[in-house]
């Protein structure tokens, strides 16, 4: 097929985010909450009473958070994407992989995440209904994030229930239960 697609392997793995969220979490504690006996409190804090030390730390946090919930996003959408490619380009014999056959002969690489490789899995398995439409409203947080975040969404007006947890266990279920083909 000419226009396979090449994988990158550049998506971000569960465990890479995780480390990243941790690591950076912690960077942050260290560096607004000098606590530490003779460790200097950095020049640009000067000034700044403990409020707003404590204020800026807060939104830092709420910063790395949708970055890091954000990457975890992609990475799923990525495990998808790929899943959906594998199943229609090396012709697995099971309904799903059929499935989505008939959507590549006529989008390729273009079927879109929501309306045809979610839609076909949940059609196929209807098992993981619940699972996959947590992921469709966490795909509209992604896209709120994604878009700029200037707009009160009308879709999932709950925007606020999303944080890097909530979507970490989304994906930890997604991945434990869900048959998703990488190669």
């Amino acid at each position: 097929m000419a226009n396979k697609v090449s994988f990158s392997g550049e998506h971000g793995s569960l465990e890479d985010i995780e480390e990243y969220y941790v690591d950076s979490e912690s960077a942050l504690n260290c560096y607004f909450e000098p606590s530490s006996v003779g460790r200097i409190i950095p020049a640009r804090f000067i000034g700044y009473t403990k409020e707003e030390i404590g204020n800026e730390l807060k939104s830092r946090k709420e910063s790395l958070d949708r970055m890091c919930s954000l990457e975890i996003l992609a990475a799923i959408e990525a495990k998808f994407r790929i899943d959906y490619l594998v199943r229609s380009q090396k012709k697995k014999k099971d309904d799903l992989s059929k499935a989505f056959r008939k959507i590549y002969r006529i989008k390729k690489n273009k079927a879109s995440l929501t309306d045809d490789i979610i839609r076909t899995w949940k059609s196929e398995y209807p098992l993981h209904k619940t699972r996959l439409d947590n992921l469709g409203k966490a795909l509209d947080y992604r896209n709120w994030l994604a878009h700029g975040r200037y707009w009160m969404p009308k879709k999932s007006p709950h925007i606020s229930k999303y944080d890097y947890l909530t979507i970490y266990m989304l994906a930890l279920d997604i991945l434990g239960n869900m048959e998703l083909h990488e190669n």
